[in-house]
């Protein structure tokens, strides 16, 4: 069986903190963000400020399993 090569990645809006209500999980995460140790940085929209923004990756909240 093969290694699983994707993790799940939890995503906030920038300059925001794990509280927000606005957040994204998404599974691109691949082996090479891993080797290089870079974070996740993706244009998605915030509904609540209805426009589109970056995302950062952020640790998953602590009730996650992966």
């Amino acid at each position: 069986m093969a290694a699983n090569k994707q993790q799940k990645v939890y995503l906030i809006p920038e300059g925001e903190t794990r509280d927000s209500h606005t957040y994204h999980y998404t599974v691109v995460k691949t082996k090479k963000f891993i080797q290089e140790n870079e974070k996740l940085k993706i244009k998605k929209f915030n509904p609540v400020k209805r426009k589109h923004e970056w995302f950062v990756e952020a640790k998953l909240p602590p009730h996650s399993k992966n």
